[in-house]
């Protein structure tokens, strides 16, 4: 069993599908779409090489996607595009020229939206420069960033900090709204244990650092990002992806993902950690170590694209009450 994409021609629907056989796939993929078993077609996005028996279809690589056309469909988008895209390219003389082409292409008022959206993300490829990592070498990057900072990754970094250091300034503010003077000591040494051990790890800064250990970065060598998908998935099924070390526009729309907590700071961990300290077991201690990881280690923590955060309660993602004291030392 292998998987595999398949859309219709409008690309208005696109699932996965997993087949062992080509009778298999094109039952599954007519069912899916809903076109009829009888008349579709099946074509390779990529190219439109049709694909009409077993044997081709096994040397197909999995996560290959496919358009299931009706009888009278053809599928001409990405190969049309390209044509026209190409013809372009083979005229030009460097980047910057290659991307003013495009963009004179793209204002064919006669043209789809769906081709000015993919043209301009292919523009803004073009313009990117992902790999120079100095202000001096891509001064527009750097645009609005305080002049400290003249590497990227110096700028990921403080990126990074600020959003774990938003997130001890919350636990501290929740922390001060507690009435109960017999604990307040307490969650202020909390807080300040907290602190001590995010300064040992310098704020978890090398979370969005494409320098940074591998077992440490959130991010690959050149910078891409994954979004993780919503807290009660294990992947994205829309494959977000960003890289905000290619340009500014994506250094700026990386802001609005999420390092989303998948057992919940304000509605759960933080009240948790009020409730642990008021009633502390003879002979045990606030299990600090358990907590702190909820709160700022990737253990809770997933990043995530703006559409994958789901903002109401997270059912089933709870912290655990065994693992809120520990014997004293």
């Amino acid at each position: 069993m292998r998987a595999y994409k398949v859309q219709n021609a409008s690309r208005s629907k696109r699932v996965g599908i997993v087949a062992n056989s080509f009778a298999d796939f094109r039952k599954k993929g007519c069912d899916k779409l809903k076109v009829n078993i009888k008349t579709c077609h099946i074509c390779l996005e990529s190219d439109g090489t049709e694909v009409d028996d077993d044997d081709y279809f096994q040397t197909l690589p999995a996560n290959t996607v496919l358009v299931f056309l009706e009888k009278n469909e053809e599928w001409q988008g990405y190969s049309a595009l390209l044509t026209d895209v190409f013809s372009k390219l083979l005229k030009s003389t460097d980047r910057t020229k290659i991307a003013s082409d495009i963009r004179d292409f793209l204002n064919d008022k006669n043209d789809s939206n769906e081709k000015y959206h993919l043209m301009s993300e292919f523009v803004s490829k073009l313009e990117s420069n992902t790999e120079a990592e100095e202000r001096s070498d891509d001064l527009k990057w750097f645009e609005g960033v305080d002049s400290r900072y003249q590497t990227k990754d110096q700028v990921m970094k403080i990126s990074a900090q600020g959003r774990i250091r938003k997130y001890l300034t919350g636990a501290k503010e929740h922390f001060e709204k507690d009435g109960n003077n017999k604990t307040k000591a307490i969650l202020q040494q909390l807080i300040k244990t907290f602190q001590e051990e995010l300064k040992w790890n310098e704020y978890y800064g090398d979370y969005f650092r494409r320098s940074a250990n591998k077992s440490l970065r959130l991010c690959d060598d050149a910078g891409w990002f994954l979004c993780k998908g919503a807290y009660d998935v294990n992947t994205c099924q829309y494959r977000h992806s960003i890289n905000p070390y290619s340009n500014k526009e994506a250094r700026v729309l990386f802001s609005t993902w999420n390092l989303d907590h998948v057992i919940e700071k304000s509605r759960d961990i933080l009240p948790s950690i009020i409730k642990a300290v008021r009633s502390i077991p003879r002979g045990k201690e606030i299990n600090w170590e358990y907590f702190y990881e909820l709160l700022f280690t990737t253990k809770n923590l997933k990043l995530v694209h703006i559409a994958c955060h789901k903002k109401g309660s997270h059912e089933g993602h709870s912290c655990n009450p065994k693992k809120f004291y520990i014997k004293k030392s």
